[in-house]
């Protein structure tokens, strides 16, 4: 017993003397930035507008490991105590009836939230949208307002509001700072485009999910000009069947394709499978048709 004290005696005193020394070595090169405060004044917190819901698997994470080792982690707050940082780990900690720390900082503001969390996996592009939309962002609210009247994936709304089958890094990047703008053209030209490809799904899978495959393959046939919706309604009620089996764009694409060509004299055939093949509705301007 003696020689574990003696042992653990000596380990501190190592230890207390390099940090002596770290202390003396960097008195000049380290200075105080901030003050950290704690209280359990709940109430004087505040959320920020439009942040990311909490889950309960995340909720449950933070829980479990403050629960183990509590190593007060902070929040950051402006002055009147709006949470910038921190959010579910001031509703952890207040469960659990701990204080909370925080960090005053005014220089972070509602805006620098996605900033904050952009890079993180559970902040998503919804995460985004309801953000930016309940900030009164007029882009942001088409976009909630399309998804919902068409019944489409967020990804593609956004995308065909812009008229691209892939959101671009630049885009992406606009979309998330709250700077993506749509214009009334780029607005008339999604609606008649998204009323089409709803109708068409309608046929086969009424009221259901439009597909990522299936709304990439509408998007690229109206960028043939010989292509004819009306044509495409009568084949997929005549064999929309064949649609079942499709998964990728590949799938939608090589599908519409042979059912859309089948029987019709050659200059009347859009050869889809081969258009989207070479990558040529890249080049091509949109139709409405």
């Amino acid at each position: 017993m003696l020689k574990w004290r003696i042992i653990w005696t000596r380990q501190q005193s190592a230890m207390q003397m390099r940090k002596t020394i770290m202390t003396k070595k960097n008195k000049d090169k380290h200075k105080q930035y901030t003050l950290v405060y704690s209280t359990k004044d709940y109430g004087w917190f505040k959320k920020t507008k439009g942040n990311r819901p909490s889950t309960d698997s995340h909720y449950k994470k933070i829980k479990n490991s403050i629960v183990e080792k509590d190593l007060k982690m902070v929040l950051y707050v402006n002055a009147d105590g709006t949470i910038r940082e921190g959010h579910n780990t001031f509703d952890v900690r207040k469960d659990l009836g701990l204080p909370i720390y925080y960090i005053i900082n005014d220089d972070m503001q509602a805006e620098d939230v996605p900033r904050l969390n952009s890079s993180r996996d559970n902040w998503s592009y919804p995460n985004t949208v309801n953000f930016y939309a309940v900030r009164g962002r007029k882009p942001y609210l088409t976009i909630q307002e399309k998804m919902q009247q068409y019944n489409m994936p967020i990804q593609e709304t956004v995308g065909l509001l812009k008229g691209v089958t892939t959101i671009s890094s630049e885009m992406a990047e606009d979309f998330k700072w709250g700077k993506l703008t749509i214009s009334d053209e780029e607005l008339q030209t999604f609606d008649t485009i998204a009323d089409s490809m709803r109708k068409l799904y309608d046929i086969r899978y009424t009221g259901e999910k439009l597909r990522r495959g299936f709304i990439r393959t509408i998007f690229v046939a109206y960028k043939k000009a010989n292509f004819s919706v009306e044509r495409a309604k009568t084949v997929i009620k005549n064999n929309g069947a064949k649609l079942d089996g499709c998964r990728s764009t590949e799938d939608y694409v090589n599908t519409l394709s042979k059912i859309y060509d089948s029987g019709l004299e050659k200059s009347k055939r859009i050869n889809l499978a081969r258009f989207y093949e070479n990558k040529s509705y890249e080049e091509t301007t949109q139709s409405t048709h």
